[in-house]
């Protein structure tokens, strides 16, 4: 099944897609639209593109397009989104997905009732080194989890209208980097959640610059943690009654450690310089047995993580 690809948004993000859709087989770019005037003929040249398009509609009317990936700022995930699925074009959408678990909702069953493929793109649950830990777990080699830890953050600029710190933008830390935090531990604990506790500071500009978030499953307590003012060692850890497994830098995730109670038992490393490439292989395989989403990111794990996100940051909407 081929599989041509329309680009919402042309920033930086996109061009790593577009590197990541030439190493797979049966896919291809073929238009992109920016609503900045020239920057999709730019950004179409710089890539090969074909087609090049001033509005999101003019793309979403191409019949060639099957599918967008959606590479706008935070805040137009859901209208971009929602446009997606009207023209019944399948949608891979940048983290964080939306806003809010009822905005994650609404979408997904648009999706339902339109027949439509769509998956938030979060590209780190396909990599390959997350996936050997979620094996080593299912297969009970550091047995029974009790705790789980991760840190992610990073010093990003201060200034007002940067994306990061512009609430306008849906900026900060939860939606940013915090989703990673969420959605890597829930993909590799898989148990039902049963409580929630966070705490939360805010920047000037009024975006959330540091998160702690403490998830409670059955017999596990993770706590995750996160920030946009300081940079720090990014790595997971996660703790059983016969070892635990490390995964430093775990969104880029090119490794991943277990030790038993002797010391180190295994070292898995997959070294990659783009990783896109694992999400859009499992769009296109999905599309092809007509699944309407993933097994890896299924819609009830983003409609989680988007429910964490009201919890956090007020957004019970």
């Amino acid at each position: 099944m081929a599989i041509k690809f329309g680009i919402i948004g042309a920033g930086h993000i996109a061009h790593k897609f577009c590197k990541a859709v030439e190493r797979v087989e049966g896919a291809s770019v073929i238009a992109v639209a920016s609503q900045t005037e020239g920057k999709a003929l730019t950004f179409a040249k710089e890539e090969g593109i074909a087609l090049s398009y001033n509005t999101y509609e003019a793309l979403l009317e191409n019949p060639e397009v099957d599918a967008v990936y959606i590479a706008t700022t935070h805040n137009f995930h859901y209208e971009n989104a929602m446009a997606c699925i009207k023209h019944k074009k399948a949608v891979l959408c940048e983290k964080c997905f939306v806003l809010t678990k009822k905005e994650a909702e609404e979408v997904f069953r648009a999706a339902r009732e339109a027949n439509v493929f769509v998956m938030e793109a979060m590209w780190s649950r396909f990599l390959p080194a997350i996936k050997q830990a979620r094996e080593w777990i299912l297969e009970g080699r550091i047995g029974e989890i009790e705790l789980a830890n991760c840190l992610i953050g990073f010093k990003a600029d201060s200034n007002p209208e940067n994306r990061i710190m512009n609430p306008k933008l849906a900026g900060g830390a939860m939606y940013d980097i915090g989703v990673y935090a969420i959605e890597i531990m829930t993909y590799l604990i898989q148990a039902p959640m049963q409580e929630v506790q966070t705490m939360t500071t805010y920047a000037e500009t009024g975006v959330d610059k540091v998160n702690s978030i403490t998830l409670k499953f059955e017999n596990t307590i993770a706590n995750l943690q996160c920030m946009v003012t300081a940079n720090c060692p990014n790595s997971l850890s996660i703790y059983g009654t016969k070892g635990y497994i490390h995964i430093p830098n775990m969104h880029y995730a090119q490794e991943c450690f277990m030790y038993s109670e002797e010391g180190m038992a295994e070292h898995f490393q997959k070294p990659h310089d783009n990783g896109f490439e694992y999400q859009i292989k499992e769009m296109i395989a999905c599309m092809e047995r007509g699944a309407l989403e993933s097994n890896v990111m299924p819609h009830k794990d983003t409609i989680e993580c988007a429910g964490i996100f009201d919890q956090c940051l007020g957004t019970n909407i």
